[in-house]
């Protein structure tokens, strides 16, 4: 039976709203990136054309007791809950367009979007390593190659337009005050609690080509890594993956990507010099290559080559029908001060990984993170070195247990440097949710529910992990 909020989307929206079983609704659950996501069951989906249409579905909820949840780029678990309404950003609301030095994104759009819109210009916004990801990544974090020298890409919103629980909207920005200046606090870091962001305002910065190196070495040369990387400028990061490639069939790899934002010949050298001392660490040499391109897309994967230096294909999202595996995520910040025990611990566990599609990556931070404090926005853990995504992958459901216990593992080895947790990957439903929350949010948790409470007493937007 059609639930009363189904019906009543329907009737306010028209075709804009597509019940259960309905090519709307397939086609959207079907384009999310998340495989577990993408099974979830939500009352409705909502495909809006404007922010009045969003603020419709945003009413029709709070008056039937309905939750929502958003979907912008996809690339999040939280943007599908089973029972939930959900609004697909993605198919209406998806443009950018440049304002000066500035760049105006609708809240569908993906950072790929966003950085095509300002390429002519030859300026960019820092974000993440992969161009599919939306205001999930935007207002919460964003940490990439940039992310040393320029900051994250929450640090770079000057304006955004959110639809609030009740349906009223407000235009939040560093000159607004009372009631709205606590809201402005609390999206850049944590905006899925308090509504929907329909458009945003982001400063831009002007920048040449990036060079990039890449190396596959042994796990050998973890410790050195470990005690080099921090010690890099803010031109330059050194991220790398524990994983596994065709380069070195049956065990595990050690992927290395340093990346200078600097044009100067003598800082791309810093970054050339300080890679070089940690492939001489290692007694394994399987690849190693120098290239420049255009941030983001001119760039290579951040992910393990294959054989003969095979560029791994890139990240796409998936089409309804495409079969899905599965996946189970963790990500948590660390300071510097991971050491050799650390790594004697991760290398045992990539060995130990349930399938060969699992990786430990390591998304050096630091530098100019660290320029705003903690409470300046409602992001928490500036003081990291390094974000550490865990990702557990499988195809065969068997294997389910397996990895889900590996990561849980691994985050066990990690635990005592643990400086925060990324939101991005905290889930609700699990044992450590709360755990994780209180790890994402640190000092500013207490502020951030008691802007919930108020702006959001009717829990429209509960299904998001608080």
């Amino acid at each position: 039976m059609e639930s009363e909020s189904t019906a009543l989307l329907t009737e306010e929206l028209g075709a804009l709203a597509h019940p259960p079983d309905s090519t709307g609704y397939r086609e959207s659950l079907g384009r999310t990136f998340f495989p577990d996501a993408s099974r979830r069951s939500p009352s409705c989906v909502v495909t809006p054309t404007s922010a009045a249409d969003v603020a419709t579905v945003v009413r029709i909820a709070g008056r039937t007791g309905s939750t929502v949840t958003v979907r912008g780029g996809g690339l999040s678990s939280n943007c599908v809950a089973d029972g939930s309404i959900m609004m697909d950003l993605s198919v209406f609301m998806n443009s950018a367009r440049p304002q000066g030095e500035a760049v105006v994104v609708d809240g569908g759009s993906t950072v790929g979007t966003m950085l095509d819109a300002m390429a002519p210009a030859r300026r960019i916004v820092p974000v993440g390593i992969a161009e599919h990801a939306g205001f999930g990544l935007i207002a919460r974090g964003g940490i990439g190659y940039y992310t040393r020298s320029l900051g994250l890409t929450l640090d770079h919103l000057s304006e955004v337009e959110l639809v609030l629980p009740d349906g009223e909207s407000a235009r939040l920005s560093h000159e607004s005050r009372g009631e709205e200046a606590e809201l402005w606090w609390a999206v850049r870091g944590c905006a899925p609690p308090f509504g929907v962001i329909v458009s945003a305002t982001l400063r831009t910065h002007e920048v040449g080509t990036m060079w990039v190196d890449r190396m596959l070495i042994g796990l050998d040369a973890l410790p050195t890594y470990f005690r080099i990387a921090p010690q890099l400028p803010r031109h330059t990061s050194m991220g790398a993956v524990l994983g596994y490639s065709d380069s070195a069939p049956g065990r595990p790899v050690f992927f290395v990507y340093t990346a200078c934002a600097s044009r100067d010949p003598a800082d791309i050298d810093v970054g050339r010099c300080a890679a070089t001392e940690v492939a001489r660490a290692s007694s394994e040499h399987h690849y190693r290559s120098e290239t420049t391109g255009r941030y983001l897309s001119g760039l290579p994967q951040y992910s393990p080559p294959g054989r003969g230096g095979t560029d791994p294909a890139p990240m796409s999202l998936p089409q309804p029908g495409d079969r899905r595996g599965s996946f189970f995520g963790k990500a948590l910040f660390v300071g510097p001060t991971l050491d050799a025990q650390v790594a004697e611990a991760l290398a045992h566990q990539i060995s130990r990984a349930p399938t060969r599609a699992c990786r430990i990556d390591f998304q050096q931070t630091g530098g100019a993170l660290s320029d705003i404090g903690d409470t300046d926005t409602a992001f928490w853990g500036r003081s990291s070195e390094w974000n550490i995504p865990l990702n557990a992958i499988w195809d065969d459901p068997a294997d389910g247990p397996a990895c889900t216990s590996w990561a849980r593992d691994t985050l066990s080895a990690l635990s005592g440097h643990r400086t925060g947790v990324y939101s991005v990957e905290v889930r609700p439903g699990f044992t450590e949710t709360d755990d994780e929350t209180a790890a994402a949010f640190g000092g500013n948790l207490s502020r951030l529910r008691a802007a919930r409470r108020q702006h959001d007493p009717t829990g429209v937007f509960a299904t998001y992990p608080l």
